[in-house]
């Protein structure tokens, strides 16, 4: 009997809708935070609906790699899938943050299978003369969800609720299922292949007690004898998990692309914006709704500048890479991501409402210029053995940083709300009462003087998280400045 062929276009649509849903669930979670928060309660533990996310991905995503090439791209892209899908539905029936986090976790692995088997499976079935194209056209999904999360998110939350923001990935994921199942079809080697087991559990265990040191510090304070012990148990597994990667044969981290200055440095620029990015797609919606009132689907419109910017920044990025090179390209980009972090900083309660859009677009061609660079420089300056290991490992950067940075962010928010209640008053008010805050109809049943001084001290608050959005991209100028001067041969690739 004559085996079948994969049908590429059933299977690119297929692969084009599970990365939508996974590409998306950033900035649609971010528009809709306030409501949850305001919901579920703990405005103290909001990042870690994101970090939980990041981190899980992140770590699956060589996992599914290697199970994919044991089992075949089929099956484990199947049951990444359902994981997500599963996730999803429990993330909408959670009835506390502490749940949503734990559900968020569970979609996060799911989501770890679906990028990397995307990219994978189209590296499979396509010539390498097309493969340029479909990656372009995955990454014209990615800059599609950008720009359709944030009005999705406030769509669902102003006239359904938050809950069918997880609800709505069902139908579309079954619909992935189903296309992956009827139109690839391969043939399995059973590559014997080791997987990093210790690397991977190591670090999880790192970054998630590293992670929940700072949830408590921004609780705590730094002078906490608990906090101190945990930190250095964190940086000690850190320690033991690079061990672990210079002596295993498949490492979770190849440690040893690192050694290329070129790869080196631009995965602490990807690190770096990733940061930021997290840390505006947390705050900037906070900001819009608890502080000026807006609505989900308005503050989801404000932050579409920032998504459409990003896709012209990915486009210049090509340009300045090939007139200019790698070094200047980074410092262009760096550069406009600083002055977008500066409007971002000098934000008031009172600035013109027009130039919220302004800035959000500022911001999102530094972003599309600094990170797209990251990855190509990445790619680029290794030869082609080590090329994929340079992907994975800006990939993994990015991931990790907006996984720390939510981190960051929550302890230095927390750390000044604190601050604050001290100085205006612990008898006035608290901080559970910011839940209420920022909550679209909860503001309302809020005294006009408590209202006042909370608002007065949420805008304190976020303003100190912008400052340190400023400092970021600060740094990656300088980053990108060291860059090594043989890096601008990276153009002639």
């Amino acid at each position: 009997m004559k085996r079948q062929k994969t049908n590429k276009t059933t299977v690119l649509i297929g692969l084009m809708i599970g990365t939508f849903l996974t590409a998306i669930e950033g900035t649609i979670v971010s528009t809709a935070m306030p409501k949850i928060v305001g919901d579920l309660q703990g405005i103290e533990v909001m990042d870690w609906v994101f970090s939980i996310f990041m981190l899980t991905s992140a770590i699956t995503v060589p996992l599914f790699g290697k199970l994919a090439d044991l089992f075949g791209r089929k099956k484990v892209f199947t049951i990444g899938t359902l994981i997500f899908l599963s996730g999803s539905v429990l993330c909408g029936l959670a009835w506390s943050m502490a749940a949503l986090i734990v559900f968020r976790g569970i979609q996060g692995i799911g989501a770890g299978a679906v990028m990397t088997l995307s990219t994978t499976i189209i590296g499979d079935i396509f010539p390498v003369e097309k493969r340029a194209k479909m990656f372009g056209m995955m990454g014209m999904i990615w800059g599609i969800a950008g720009i359709l999360g944030p009005l999705v998110g406030g769509f669902f939350v102003d006239v359904l609720s938050w809950h069918w923001i997880f609800f709505i990935n069902l139908p579309f994921g079954i619909v992935t299922v189903l296309l992956i199942s009827i139109g690839l079809m391969e043939k399995i080697s059973h590559e014997q292949k080791t997987i990093d087991y210790a690397g991977m559990v190591v670090f999880s265990a790192a970054m998630g007690l590293f992670l929940f040191v700072l949830q408590r510090i921004g609780e705590y304070g730094w002078h906490n004898l608990l906090n101190s012990g945990l930190l250095i148990s964190s940086f000690c597994l850190v320690a033991a998990f690079v061990f672990i990667e210079s002596r295993v044969k498949e490492p979770l981290m190849p440690l040893t692309i690192l050694q290329n200055p070129v790869v080196l440095m631009t995965n602490i620029l990807a690190f770096l914006a990733s940061i930021i990015l997290i840390g505006n797609d947390i705050y900037m919606p906070m900001w819009l709704q608890g502080l000026l009132g807006y609505s989900a689907m308005a503050s989801g419109f404000v932050l579409t500048p920032m998504s459409l910017t990003w896709m012209v920044g990915s486009f210049l990025s090509g340009h300045l890479l090939t007139k200019f090179g790698l070094k200047i390209g980074e410092a262009v980009g760096t550069l406009i991501l600083m002055i977008g972090t500066f409007l971002v900083m000098m934000l008031r309660m009172d600035s013109h409402p027009l130039s919220y859009y302004f800035i959000t677009a500022i911001v999102g061609i530094g972003f599309g210029i600094t990170l797209t660079l990251t990855t190509i420089a990445a790619q680029s300056a290794t030869d082609r053995a080590m090329r994929g290991a340079a992907t994975a490992s800006n990939q993994f950067f990015r991931s990790v940083g907006q996984a720390v940075g939510a981190a960051v962010f929550g302890m230095y928010f927390n750390t000044q709300v604190g601050q604050s209640i001290r100085e205006q008053g612990a008898a006035t008010v608290s901080a559970n009462q910011l839940n209420q805050l920022v909550h679209p109809e909860g503001h309302e049943q809020l005294a006009s003087s408590v209202r006042n001084l909370l608002r007065e001290l949420l805008f304190t608050s976020i303003h100190h998280v912008f400052i340190l959005f400023f400092v970021l991209a600060a740094a990656a100028v300088v980053v990108a400045l060291l860059l090594p001067k043989h890096a601008d041969s990276v153009q002639n690739e």
